[in-house]
């Protein structure tokens, strides 16, 4: 199971140190890095997860916004190419 938190502060005061804090909590509880503002962890079971998306609603910070949920092994895996590799290639790059 993972479990994937999801950040959006905001420019409100005091919310740069907020998230700093929550950042540094989210790393010493085990979670890493995907992308900015996106935090991943592998846990074994559900409830497991129960327990560390508590822990991470005492630490939420005030401001902004954090989105936590989960899912299983089979949905975080895919298998197959999404809709920008099927139209695109999986080893071209897409310039906006």
């Amino acid at each position: 199971m993972r479990i994937l938190v999801m950040l959006a502060p905001t420019n409100a005061r005091g919310t740069k140190t907020a998230y700093t804090k929550f950042r540094k909590k989210l790393v010493s509880c085990g979670f890493v890095m995907l992308q900015a503002e996106v935090y991943m962890k592998v846990v074994p079971n559900r409830e497991v997860a129960r327990t560390q998306l508590s822990t991470l609603e005492r630490y939420a910070p005030p401001t902004g916004t954090v989105r936590a949920f989960t899912m299983t092994e089979r949905q975080f895996v895919t298998g197959g190419p999404d809709y920008q590799e099927r139209m695109v290639g999986a080893k071209k790059q897409v310039d906006l």
